[in-house]
């Protein structure tokens, strides 16, 4: 004689699955997070750093670093600040457009 077994997932089992799915999708969030641009406090610590996925400074200007522990540790005591956005800094270039005027 042939046993017929059948699976039925339990509430339980469902619940585990939709966890599990979940812990998946905020882990992979947080392997996904954008880097943040830093610039050294001086040419010293220019010359000094080196992040160790990011690698070293160029001769000017910041470069971009993963948001991980290391880089958070470096902004804490100063070594590195976090670079202006450059639209925030920037002023209109050219002259300013002509006003226009409607009829008086």
């Amino acid at each position: 004689m042939v046993e017929v077994t059948t699976k039925v997932q339990s509430q339980q089992a469902q619940s585990h699955d939709d966890h599990m799915r979940e812990r998946t999708q905020f882990l992979n969030s947080l392997r996904h997070r954008p880097g943040v641009r830093v610039v050294p406090k001086d040419d010293g610590m220019r010359r000094l750093l080196k992040h160790p996925k990011a690698g070293k400074f160029r001769a000017e200007g910041g470069l971009e670093w993963p948001d991980d522990n290391f880089t958070r540790k470096r902004l804490r005591d100063g070594d590195v600040t976090l670079e202006e956005k450059q639209e925030a800094k920037s002023e209109p270039k050219g002259r300013p457009s002509p006003q226009h005027r409607s009829a008086e």
